[in-house]
């Protein structure tokens, strides 16, 4: 019988993210041969945690490189694809917990189907995490924003333009022909994907190839992230317009409609109330569908603070990212 096929879990890394702990550890745990895989971790710089990460590796006879250089996430990705020893490459986050059969299931899919070069597939919000966050995860989940359906899985493999690299297992022929682009972040992994697909390839969502993935558990942390995603967004599109999606611009649009309106009926004199009536109805049809996505989320969870947190999650994915995406638009390449 033919040995499974060995695997570099490639993880870029600051270094001081606390969360590093239970990723390795969720590593430790694999259900997989230890003399299979290995880890490299690209840091920063060397932390204490990175030391914990070290021992914790050692204790459990994981084989761990690290490597520490201060670089973009891309840039470490592809240092550490060029160490690496295994023909397939995984990537994930210093902040996710990897399912037990992580890499078994995801070695199995790829063995039947070898068309696709790359495998992902759900991440979860872990069950520790604050109120919050939880309710990031929860609205990740549905599609009250765009398309983010890794989040939410689905009951067989399909097809993917997408597969974050939080979650992504791939051949390790097709990143050494593609690279990630070594400066752009966040975002990079939208980017990779797509020069991944027009060179010809073709990439699998798979249910059960899982991991929890923690979330920004304040608010303006979260608005900070959507920030940047739409910054990069718009970088993307610029650098690629092929990939432009007018859904991206829905909220951008629905507000330059506002404030038109607004405008117009600032114009006509006070006792005509109709031009006002329009503007304000569609406010409160918004914030309403944000209440009603608060109350739908409270009812699947039994959770109030969900419930309280969900319309704000809502809120901040729709301002943060589309702030983000307009400066980005109007930023000079």
């Amino acid at each position: 019988m033919a040995p499974e096929p060995f695997v570099s879990i490639v993880v870029p890394t600051t270094g001081r993210v606390g969360y590093i702990r239970g990723m390795v550890k969720s590593v430790v745990r694999l259900d997989y041969p230890r003399d299979r895989f290995e880890l490299i971790l690209l840091s920063d710089v060397e932390t204490p945690l990175l030391q914990r990460a070290r021992e914790l590796a050692q204790e459990g006879e994981v084989a761990l490189q690290i490597i520490h250089d201060s670089v973009a996430a891309g840039e470490k990705r592809n240092r550490g694809v060029a160490i690496a020893q295994g023909g397939l490459i995984a990537f994930t986050d210093d902040d996710t917990i990897l399912h037990e059969n992580w890499l078994r299931a995801a070695v199995q899919h790829l063995a039947q189907n070898p068309d696709y070069v790359g495998v992902g597939g759900p991440n979860f919000t872990p069950r520790e995490g604050l109120p919050f966050a939880k309710a990031v995860g929860r609205i990740f989940g549905s599609k009250f924003l765009f398309r983010f359906r890794y989040t939410a899985g689905h009951d067989k493999p399909r097809e993917v333009d997408h597969n974050p690299t939080c979650n992504y297992i791939l051949r390790r022929e097709a990143i050494a022909s593609v690279k990630f682009h070594p400066t752009l972040w966040p975002g990079e992994d939208v980017e990779f994907d797509i020069r991944l697909q027009q060179a010809g390839h073709r990439i699998l969502y798979a249910p059960d190839v899982v991991v929890w993935h923690h979330r920004r558990s304040r608010p303006l942390a979260f608005l900070r992230q959507m920030f940047n995603y739409g910054v990069t967004r718009a970088q993307v599109t610029r650098m690629h317009p092929s990939s432009f999606d007018p859904r991206h611009y829905a909220f951008i649009g629905a507000f330059l409609v506002l404030i038109a309106l607004y405008a117009l009926a600032w114009q006509q004199p006070l006792p005509v109330a109709v031009p006002w009536l329009l503007p304000a109805a569609l406010n409160t049809v918004y914030f309403g569908i944000l209440g009603l996505a608060g109350l739908l989320v409270g009812a699947q969870t039994r959770s109030f603070k969900q419930a309280f947190y969900a319309p704000l999650v809502l809120f901040i994915q729709h301002f943060g990212y589309s702030l983000g995406l307009l400066i980005g638009l109007l930023r000079r390449p």
